[in-house]
């Protein structure tokens, strides 16, 4: 028998020992951080191309109802609505669609419903949460109304250029060139018919860069400059389309708000107009054909003409397999 009092040298830890055992703990906390990380970002990127897949889906369908892929924007000032706003009822948001009154503004407390709902599909889950905390542009101006549209993390492909169809290079013989213009462009009504380089390689919708905010940038114009005003109105370009001109966002830092990019490592994601997704590493194999028509103010470096040509409807390039 042990006498009162008496303790096993061994019944605790020492100091040293819970140290170690801290440390040891600390490590594998470390060791396991990134994958899980990793693992959180790939469930994120999943959704992301799922959510792309309904995007595509619906552009799909709006062709089937309405005999063409849906305009870009059928308005340039704040009456207007996005191609975004078109597809609602094949994403099954009809409500939201039914609520917007055509007559009045759409930053109007009468078109709240129609313009400052958050909408799920929108929203890259690597990005943000959907939210309705954007602001409405106001004709290039100090917003009237400030954090209540909706936002969107997608672009649709305009062509080479984000603002096709609204320049003079962009027509030939009254007509937009189709070898410089993608599905979903300004005042837009391509068919299937005219995307003569074929559904699976042309670009529908893909991620939208968001360039980093500039110190000099004032707090009402941070939403204006980024691209990412309300995202189902027609009046803020660079909010709904892209071009391929000037490629992708590599880095997340780049300046320009006409890009395609996105948040996850390497890749941009997009939705083709037959339905298939494709995560697109920031190089590709080499293209030629692009600018057939040699418009003049067309400037694509060779590094970026494998997307170029996936831009466009009808350009006839030819990329190495």
């Amino acid at each position: 028998m042990k006498p009162r009092g008496y303790r096993s040298a061994h019944s605790a830890f020492t100091l040293v020992e819970l140290l170690v055992v801290i440390a040891i703990i600390g490590t594998l906390i470390a060791l396991l951080l990134p994958a899980v990380q990793s693992a959180r970002e790939a469930a994120r990127r999943t959704q992301c191309i799922n959510q792309l897949r309904e995007i595509g889906l619906a552009v799909q369908n709006h062709h089937d109802t309405a005999g063409y892929f849906p305009t870009g924007r059928d308005r340039t000032d704040q009456y207007g609505v996005s191609w975004a706003f078109r597809i609602l009822p094949f994403l099954e948001e009809q409500q939201i669609y039914d609520a917007r009154d055509p007559s009045e503004r759409v930053d109007s407390e009468l078109n709240a419903a129609a313009m400052r709902t958050p909408i799920e599909v929108y929203a890259c889950p690597s990005r943000r949460s959907a939210d309705a905390n954007r602001d409405f542009d106001n004709d290039d101006a100090a917003p009237q109304v400030r954090n209540a549209a909706v936002l969107g993390d997608y672009a649709a492909n305009a062509g080479l250029e984000e603002d096709m169809g609204m320049e003079g290079n962009d027509f030939r013989s009254g007509k937009v060139d189709r070898t410089l213009a993608g599905p979903i462009y300004s005042g837009s009504k391509v068919k299937s018919r005219h995307v003569t380089d074929g559904l699976s390689k042309t670009l529908a919708v893909g991620e939208k860069h968001l360039p980093p905010v500039e110190p000099d940038w004032s707090e009402e114009r941070v939403h204006y400059q980024q691209g990412d005003t309300c995202f189902l109105a027609a009046d803020r370009i660079e909010t709904i389309l892209r071009g391929a001109e000037d490629g992708l966002a590599v880095t997340g830092q780049e300046t320009s708000s006409q890009l395609f990019g996105g948040p996850h490592p390497g890749v941009t994601l997009f939705v083709f107009l037959d339905g298939h997704t494709e995560a697109l590493a920031h190089s590709g194999p080499r293209a030629t054909g692009v600018n057939p028509n040699q418009v003049d103010d067309i400037r694509v470096d060779e590094k970026w003409e494998w997307l170029a040509a996936l831009s466009t409807v009808a350009g006839g390039e030819l990329i190495e397999e």
